[in-house]
């Protein structure tokens, strides 16, 4: 009888990790291949003499400060083969998938982080418009940066401290540039330079778009978020 081997690809080790007061077990080559920062965790080696964390329930990886639902979520959308991503059941609700976008940003799961932010709808984000903004920065949102920008240039309200204290004051400052003078269209091609004053206002069917690219450096539509 020939011996008997394991397949070098198909022969998955498991890893246990701990969330709260729940355990999941799932493969660890899977983390590996797909986040830097699970890639980069595996290769630091366990102390001399213990037992690496990971290999059984009674030595998990101990997950700090993330929700177990949480982290639920983000394996779901993890471990679903990529042909049935496009089939996937979105959930109902921003709030469903935005752990999903936090995580993989925080653990570097970049194809993860693309496709959670593809299935959540701008329109569907039930946030004020500078907390919107402070999201596209801080999890590179790309996609809502554009209109999140524009949403906070329409409101009536003027810039205040709430909102520096949320993006930081180069970020606010450039809003209220953007704010202060505009470009917009009449009639035809030709744009004519309007002024607005500050403070209390009605732009809300003003579109800042151009304006906005020039100041925060867009290049496109969904250009780099750079400032």
């Amino acid at each position: 009888m020939s011996r008997v081997t394991r397949d070098d690809k198909y022969y998955m080790t498991l890893v246990t990790l701990q969330v709260e007061d729940c355990l999941f077990r799932v493969p660890r080559h899977t983390l590996v291949s797909q986040s830097k920062f699970f890639r980069e965790m595996f290769l630091v080696p366990p102390p001399k003499g213990s037992e690496p964390e990971g290999t059984s329930d009674e030595h998990p990886i101990c997950v700090q400060g993330i929700k177990k639902g949480d982290f639920k979520r983000l394996m779901k959308v993890l471990f679903a083969s990529p042909l049935s991503w496009g089939n996937m059941q979105p959930p109902p609700v921003f709030e469903e998938w935005f752990p999903v976008i936090q995580l993989s940003k925080l653990w570097e799961f970049d194809d993860v982080h693309k496709f959670a932010i593809h299935e959540v709808p701008y329109a569907s984000v039930q946030k004020e418009p500078a907390e919107k903004v402070a999201l596209a920065f801080q999890y590179d949102i790309e996609p809502w940066l554009l209109p999140a920008l524009n949403e906070l240039a329409q409101r009536p309200e003027p810039i205040n401290k709430d909102d520096v204290e949320l993006l930081g004051l180069e970020v606010a400052l450039k809003v209220a540039a953007v704010r202060e003078s505009l470009t917009v269209a009449q009639n035809s091609d030709r744009y004519n330079p309007l002024r607005i004053v500050a403070g209390s206002r009605d732009a809300g069917r003003v579109d800042f778009s151009s304006r906005i690219k020039e100041i925060f450096k867009m290049s496109g539509l969904s250009g780099p978020m750079f400032f």
